[in-house]
């Protein structure tokens, strides 16, 4: 499969762009996901766990410093060691243990009484085969009782190319460039889409950079994300539309909170 498409893969074939990883040192991540309506709901379970929590896919530590704070005894995983590198500069003097691993195969020397995935990361487990083996080795990590709580998409893929969209416009704060960044879906099947990003950097002197992103995504159904943590071992304690426990009815966004 090509990774890119429409004006992201135009721009690499006219060299007006570079190719840069999506959780690289060009990131905009932070500036994109100004979002902590999650913070009390992960917060309330790390505190109720009385112990070790793990957070997959901590990024830069925008839930996991919170949890720092807290007082909580948490570690961090996560694939991209920038990200990492920015989540140890946001946690300062708090104490959170970080460790580069993928959610698929990780091996850690803890065990926990609550594993976190927060932010829909799972998107990155793009089949059956792979959501399986995230589950499985959150199964193998977690004391007996323990919980594992996470969000996802839970809807349908479009199939075909969407139209564009501004996702952000600004001047950076600390670098002072002038940013725009747009992002572009491809549905490849109804559970499965691709996503293109193009991120403009204007800053005073020299010219405009532009770098391009590509990431692939899964989508999964709700009942099938609670057999496959069924078939694992997990007794699926609640499936919710929120971080408030709203039942779940078929929603885009879904929650999950399960026990072993």
């Amino acid at each position: 499969m090509e990774k890119y498409f429409g004006f992201a893969q135009e721009l690499l074939e006219r060299g007006k762009a570079v190719e840069a990883p999506p959780y690289g040192a060009d990131s905009l991540y932070d500036l994109l996901n100004q979002f902590d309506d999650d913070i009390p709901f992960y917060l309330g379970l790390a505190q109720a766990a009385q112990g070790k929590v793990l957070e997959v896919g901590c990024g830069s530590g925008r839930v996991l410093h919170r949890l720092a704070e807290a007082g909580i005894d948490v570690v961090g995983l996560d694939a991209s060691a920038e990200m990492l590198r920015q989540a140890a500069a946001r946690l300062g003097e708090r104490k959170a243990e970080l460790v580069h691993g993928d959610m698929r195969s990780f091996e850690l020397p803890h065990m926990f009484q609550l594993i976190i995935i927060p932010y829909c990361t799972l998107i990155y487990a793009t089949n059956d085969q792979e959501r399986r083996a995230v589950f499985e080795r959150c199964f193998q990590h977690l004391h007996p009782g323990g919980v594992l709580a996470f969000d996802f998409l839970a809807g349908k893929v479009s199939v075909g190319e969407e139209l564009p969209y501004l996702a952000l416009q600004g001047v950076h704060p600390f670098t002072g460039e002038v940013l725009v960044h747009t992002v572009q879906v491809k549905g490849i099947r109804e559970d499965l889409r691709l996503l293109n990003q193009v991120s403009y950097h204007m800053g005073e002197d020299g010219p405009a950079k532009i770098t391009v992103q590509a990431s692939l995504e899964g989508i999964c159904p709700s009942e099938r994300v609670a057999e496959l943590l069924t078939e694992v071992g997990f007794s699926v304690r609640g499936i919710y539309s929120d971080y408030s426990g709203t039942p779940y009815a078929g929603e885009e966004f879904c929650v999950i909170v399960a026990e072993k």
